[in-house]
């Protein structure tokens, strides 16, 4: 198992915290770590972020007032607001929480993007669609054209 990769900045923004916040950081910071050893911890938007395979995995931000901590599932935080260390979910449903955002991060991570598609292939896809289009247009307005002189022919019945 590798150290912990703790980043600088968020002991700064631990330590410029205001006061009741800084222990409920700290313990959140540390029940990360103790979850997911391999996390990442970054700096995102001015807030501490933990990362996995370049994915959100949880979040914390402080406040004058209270304190936000959260975990992700892609691009959905499932976030919760403590103002003292009794309000944070207990270190095991915390443990819980943050292994399945971990779990969906590895997930995401582990799905290869869809191959791009070159400017060439885009353009004669394009022109693909656009004859099958037009080819299925076409066959109606043709069916019609033909019934119509046949109708004419047929036409009204001349007056005696």
């Amino acid at each position: 198992m590798s150290a912990p990769k703790k980043d600088p900045r968020v002991d700064d923004y631990i330590a410029t915290a205001p006061a009741y916040a800084k222990p409920i950081l700290a313990e959140i910071r540390a029940r990360v770590f103790k979850a997911v050893p391999e996390i990442e911890e970054t700096i995102k938007w001015r807030v501490p972020f933990y990362v996995l395979g370049g994915k959100l995995v949880a979040s914390m931000a402080a406040f004058k007032a209270h304190l936000k901590f959260g975990t992700w599932a892609g691009m959905k935080p499932d976030m919760v607001d403590v103002t003292t260390l009794a309000e944070l979910p207990s270190a095991k449903e915390t443990a819980e929480r943050l292994k399945a955002a971990a779990a969906y991060a590895e997930d995401a991570s582990a799905k290869k993007p869809p191959a791009k598609q070159t400017a060439a292939k885009k353009v004669a896809a394009k022109k693909t669609t656009v004859k099958k289009a037009a080819a299925q247009t076409a066959a109606p307005v043709a069916k019609a054209a033909k019934a119509k002189p046949a109708a004419k022919a047929a036409g009204p019945k001349a007056k005696s």
